[in-house]
């Protein structure tokens, strides 16, 4: 009897072993998953100077029109004043979609709510040139449209993966 009482105490002593092991396991698998959560979506802090200085080396963008805060009003429902800075191009013709616009916000709340336009912007658009605009729906159906720190950016033409490559390599 004490044999089996004693096995029995082993066993117990095992089960309890290994439910910490298990614990700790898990412990290090969700500190390691947020670690990689939290700075997927982290970016180096570059002045948006910076960033149109590099960008507007490609001519496919200096090809199209710079933008002004107007402009930026307009079409993302947002002051330039309130923001940490913006990089903006667009065609000249408004039957064309290619167009280019960086955001930097100041605050990852601010980001959120500048990519919730950069989307509705982009739906916009969509609605615009649906049923008849198959080059531009084309273009459309292709554009980037994201965030990455505090930084949101819509990239819609023929070089849109190429833009933001550019730009995710200098953030």
């Amino acid at each position: 009897m004490a044999d089996s009482h004693g096995t029995d105490s082993g066993v117990t002593g095992m089960k309890k072993y290994l439910h910490i092991i298990i614990k700790g396991g898990l412990v290090i698998f969700l500190a390691a998953y947020l670690t990689v959560l939290y700075t997927s979506d982290s970016a180096r802090n570059v002045p948006i100077e910076s960033i149109a200085q590099s960008m507007e080396q490609d001519s496919s963008i200096t090809s199209l029109n710079q933008e002004n805060r107007t402009d930026l009003k307009h079409y993302y429902q947002t002051d330039d004043r309130s923001i940490d800075g913006y990089f903006f191009y667009k065609a000249a013709s408004p039957m064309a979609v290619e167009e280019i616009c960086i955001m930097k916000a100041r605050d990852n709340t601010q980001a959120a709510t500048l990519l919730e336009s950069a989307n509705s912007h982009l739906s916009s658009q969509k609605q615009v040139f649906e049923g008849y605009g198959t080059d531009q729906m084309a273009l459309l159906n292709n554009a980037v449209v994201g965030k990455k720190g505090n930084y949101v950016y819509y990239m819609c033409g023929a070089d849109a993966q190429n833009w933001r490559s550019a730009f995710l390599s200098l953030i």
